[in-house]
Parts: C-alpha cells; sequence; structure tokens
C-alpha cells in the first residue's frame, strides 16, 4: 500500500521495485503504429526490470489497448491533450528514469547502451542523437545557447525522475513545446550542478511529420520572450524579440 502510494504520489520508490527506465507513450489510437513502436522497445529490451512501458489512452481506448498490450501498463488519461498525457505518465510509472515516445517512433539499438548508462553512472540527463524522418541525423547534443531559439527532439532524451518531478511537469496548455520550457529550465539552472551525458548516436527514429511538426503552439510563442527573461536572462529576450521584428 505505502508503495503504491509514494509510485502515484510522483515520490521516489524504492529501488528494489523501481525498473531502471520507464518508458511512456501517449496514443491516441491502438493501431499498427504503436505496435511497431512497442516491439522495437522490447526487441531491445524485454525485461521489465530493467525497462517498463507506460501506454496512456483515451478511456475509449483502455480495454482494447490492454488486450493488444496485456505485458504493458495502460493508463487513461486525465486530460486529452499530449502533455497532459505525458504528465499522467509520469505519475503512473514506476521507473528511475523517464523516456517519451510518440507511437510513430521506433527505438533504436542505442537504447541497450543508454540503459547501461543509466544503470552504470545515474545521471540527471542523457541526450541523444535523433534520425529525423528523411533529414537524416538530428543531434541532441546539450547546447544553452541552441535551446533559446530551438528545442531538441523528446525521442532523444532520458530524463531521471527527480529531474522531471523538479522541472515539471508539463504545461498541457502548450500545445507542441511544453518540453521545450522544461528543457530551458534544466539547461539553464545555475544553482544546481548537474551530471549530463551525451551519446553521439540516435537514439529513436522520428517520422518529422506528426501533431509537432504540423501545429504551432501560440501559447509558447506568446510567452517565450518571458521564460527566456526568467530562466536565461533579460539580454536573451531582447535577442529573441529582435530577431523576431527583423523575421517580420
Amino acid at each position: 500500500m505505502g508503495r503504491d502510494l509514494a509510485l502515484h504520489s510522483g515520490l521516489p520508490v524504492t529501488l528494489a521495485y523501481a525498473p531502471t527506465l520507464s518508458i511512456i507513450i501517449p496514443a491516441l489510437e491502438v493501431d499498427r503504429e504503436l505496435r511497431r513502436c512497442v516491439d522495437s522497445i522490447r526487441i531491445l529490451c524485454s525485461d521489465p526490470s530493467r525497462c517498463e512501458i507506460v501506454l496512456v489512452v483515451p478511456s475509449r481506448c483502455i480495454e482494447e489497448a490492454q488486450s493488444g498490450f496485456p505485458e504493458e501498463k495502460v493508463v487513461g488519461e486525465c486530460f486529452p491533450n499530449i502533455y497532459g498525457a505525458m504528465n499522467d505518465g509520469v505519475s503512473r510509472s514506476c521507473g528511475r528514469y523517464l523516456y517519451f515516445l510518440g507511437k510513430d517512433d521506433v527505438v533504436l539499438p542505442l537504447l541497450v547502451d543508454a540503459i547501461e548508462v543509466l544503470s552504470n553512472q545515474s545521471p540527471d540527463v542523457v541526450f541523444c542523437d535523433v534520425y529525423w524522418g528523411e533529414r537524416g541525423i538530428y543531434s541532441g547534443k546539450p547546447s544553452k545557447l541552441k535551446i533559446i531559439g530551438k528545442n531538441l527532439c523528446h525521442q532523444g532524451i532520458i530524463y531521471s525522475r527527480q529531474t522531471i518531478l523538479k522541472y515539471g511537469p508539463y504545461n498541457r496548455r502548450m500545445k507542441v513545446q511544453a518540453d521545450q520550457l522544461v528543457n530551458t529550465k534544466i539547461l539553464w539552472d545555475r544553482k544546481s550542478v548537474k551530471n549530463f551525458v551525451y551519446l553521439d548516436k540516435p537514439l529513436a527514429w522520428y517520422s518529422g511529420t506528426g501533431y509537432s511538426s504540423s501545429v504551432r503552439d501560440r501559447l509558447f510563442c506568446r510567452l517565450h520572450p518571458l521564460v527566456l527573461e526568467k530562466y536565461v536572462g533579460a539580454w536573451a529576450a531582447c535577442l529573441l524579440r529582435l530577431y523576431r521584428r527583423l523575421k517580420s
């Protein structure tokens, strides 16, 4: 009972019970793409003590997901949006580390090495590259300057649970860039010494044609200068405003 309360409250779980990694997959449908994504993970990591998969689906899909994926944890979303589903996955997962995927993503063999890094080095965040559709490799090397104007691909980032609890949760009012807000806070936190690991190989394949690539996050765009002013500095907000004026 106490262990269940700890998990659902977001408190650290006893390491003897916690898998190394929770892979959280929000999905609006239970379909072949979701099967491909889950299978790509299980081919590389079949041991549930090292890797659990958490599927976050609408209430209408819960029974179908439980039937199609009996060995995975199925969670009904509380709020109907991507970041609400990601927060639901965090609160219902058990892993010491958290990795977020879309159902159209495919995990690559670097996952095996990444789990070893998590087990042996206990980093705060692991950054990796990502295959981006037909464009080729998208670098996931962490950069404080890069995050000011452009986000890192979440398919290439594994966070410790403590990191997400400290800098999250995700703002569910944002459509596609709430993770950029979290990443900005992580990279620009001057008061905390963080242990980052960068693996310069692709961790996943991302189609580059999903929801996030076709939708503009108007709330984040409106708040972005204020975010930079608060977490980076007034100079960064001024540069962004200047860039927007010149671009328009």
